[in-house]
């Protein structure tokens, strides 16, 4: 799950948690206080979510801009949201205060907010940091599949993650590369700003050869080898309509043994 998925899930659940919680499990001192005598409770359960809702927006999107810059880790992420807690219940102490008109001061305004928001929205925080570890988790598992080729563009950041067994052939094109692969029953191509000889290494480790000065092919992909009436070779691969990819001759050698 993405950073800016998750962070969307936190902005809209703990607003709609809180509400929901509220109207369905009323609990007696927080609907005196929120009633205020009149029959505001559903009113102003409404407005502190919305005021809730703000907040996380703010939150959260603060967060997405400074999460490398901090180097987020999970202790980090803690105070972040226990702050997140801390000024979700100034603001709605500040409203309840000011529906008031004076009789409770802001003060203990914010004390009972920050209790009533925590024993409420503990439970989503919890289940949601619970489960986005537990996703961060297998995600870094997945990115160090040493199975799995990790194509890295000329600033050595990487662009494509992805099982050698689905690469088809890797083309040069001026400064860059296009890797052909397969996504289920498409073929797909992704354009990657790198040099045929900063992928030598990577190529060799997932069984990948050079057939051609511009081509590096995978010969699992390979259905047969033809030589045509002027002697030049070509690769047919194992995928309907898929271009015939050219051999040199100095490779040919190489090249059928995998075969």
């Amino acid at each position: 799950m993405t950073a800016l998925r998750s962070n969307l899930v936190f902005m809209i659940v703990i607003p709609i948690f809180w509400l929901s919680f509220v109207m369905l499990y009323q609990p007696s001192s927080l609907v005196e206080l929120l009633d205020m005598g009149s029959g505001k409770l559903n009113f102003n359960t409404t407005i502190i979510m919305c005021v809730l809702l703000g907040v996380m927006i703010i939150s959260r999107a603060v967060l997405m801009a400074i999460h490398r810059t901090l180097k987020m880790n999970w202790w980090k992420m803690i105070v972040w949201e226990v702050a997140e807690l801390l000024m979700m219940s100034m603001f709605m102490a500040l409203y309840v205060t000011l529906m008031y008109k004076g009789d409770f001061t802001y003060f203990q305004m914010v004390g009972q907010s920050l209790f009533y928001l925590l024993i409420i929205t503990i439970f989503p925080y919890v289940i949601f940091d619970l489960t986005f570890a537990y996703v961060a988790v297998l995600e870094q598992d997945t990115l160090y599949d040493e199975s799995l080729m990790r194509f890295v563009d000329s600033t050595q950041k990487l662009k494509l993650l992805i099982a050698s067994s689905a690469v088809l052939y890797v083309e040069a094109d001026e400064n860059y590369v296009h890797v052909r692969y397969m996504e289920g029953e498409k073929q797909k191509d992704y354009p990657l700003r790198a040099s045929m000889k900063s992928l030598e290494e990577l190529m060799q480790k997932h069984g990948l050869i050079r057939c051609q000065r511009s081509y590096y092919i995978n010969p699992q992909h390979i259905k047969v080898l033809r030589r045509d009436k002027e002697g030049l070779i070509s690769a047919e691969l194992d995928v309907p309509n898929q271009k015939s990819i050219p051999v040199s001759p100095r490779y040919y050698d190489s090249l059928a043994k995998w075969l």
